[in-house]
């Protein structure tokens, strides 16, 4: 009986004994000083941040097609990225390159209100940025602000304002060459759209742009294109009214800017477009931002656009 408590109380005691060693060896964790542990982590700490970044900044589809990219040469690259028939992914460190010319702007208006600039980045009316807006709602963009140059330049319109970043290298190069119209022209495509809104009007834009490497800051009055700008608004409605696919830029997949387009699996190879209603023949267009669905007779629920229903069929397809 004792031999039976003896053996008990020696099992119990190793059963801790065992307890307590996976418990420090929990709590120790991984030994960074294991010969390539401390460059696995610091890849896994990579990952984990990317991963964070891609569902932090990563935006999804846009529910307008955006001035931004009105001067972007393709028109059909332009219709399918309306139409939602494909949504291009970015990696994490993608994201953070777009997060940080966003975060930029705040610095900007410092410096331009350090300069004594007057300067609005919001309209007042609605506490939100300036926008415009044409297309039923369905083109649109928000102006980064508008600034009045302080009494000692002589100056006394308004002018709009830009900012932009760029990397080291011939794109920052050519810009302090060249200026923004040539070296930059979808820049001036967008601001010129902005400037010929009738709510707007301006004749000029202060274009400020970063160099992210270096931080030198490339400065430019730039005058705007009104009959320009009134052609991006003609550019928006065809493509955001047509039920089928604009010409590509070139039928040869091996084109520069076909090589490496986003859409290049859905225009050159017959890809299939992601299904949601936008990108259904069904649906069309309508006022205040809206689509219309042929199949049902009604306006689409917003949060019914991105399902797609058992009647969908491909915008894309021919037949």
């Amino acid at each position: 009986m004792q031999n039976n408590e003896n053996n008990n109380g020696a099992m119990n005691q190793k059963k801790e004994e065992n307890s307590n060693s996976s418990k420090e060896k929990s709590a120790k964790g991984v030994n960074l000083n294991t010969p390539g542990m401390a460059k696995a982590v610091s890849r896994r700490i990579l990952e984990d941040i990317d991963a964070y970044c891609v569902e932090k900044y990563n935006d999804g589809y846009r529910n307008h097609l955006g001035a931004s990219l009105i001067g972007r040469q393709c028109k059909r690259y332009l219709w399918y990225i309306f139409r939602w028939c494909f949504q291009e992914q970015f990696t994490g460190r993608q994201l953070r390159l777009f997060n940080r010319g966003h975060r930029e702007e705040a610095r900007f208006i410092e410096w331009l209100r350090g300069a004594g600039f007057e300067v609005w980045e919001e309209d007042p009316t609605t506490n939100n940025q300036f926008r415009i807006s044409a297309v039923m709602g369905h083109f649109g963009g928000s102006l980064d602000g508008i600034a009045k140059l302080p009494e000692r330049y002589g100056i006394k319109e308004p002018v709009l304002c830009e900012f932009k970043t760029n990397g080291t290298g011939a794109g920052f190069n050519k810009l302090e060459k060249d200026g923004m119209t040539l070296a930059k022209p979808q820049h001036f495509c967008q601001t010129s759209t902005y400037g010929c809104m009738p709510e707007y009007n301006f004749e000029y834009c202060l274009y400020l742009n970063i160099n992210k490497n270096d931080d030198s800051l490339h400065v430019e009055l730039v005058k705007l294109d009104h009959n320009l700008g009134r052609n991006m608004l003609v550019k928006a409605e065809q493509i955001i009214m047509s039920q089928v696919a604009p010409s590509r830029l070139s039928d040869n997949p091996t084109y520069q800017e076909c090589s490496w387009c986003a859409a290049k699996e859905i225009c050159h190879k017959g890809a299939l477009p992601e299904k949601n209603c936008r990108s259904c023949k069904a649906a069309r267009p309508f006022e205040n931002a809206e689509w219309y669905c042929e199949v049902y007779n009604g306006i689409i629920p917003k949060d019914f656009i991105k399902l797609g229903c058992d009647n969908y069929f491909p915008i894309t397809n021919k037949v």
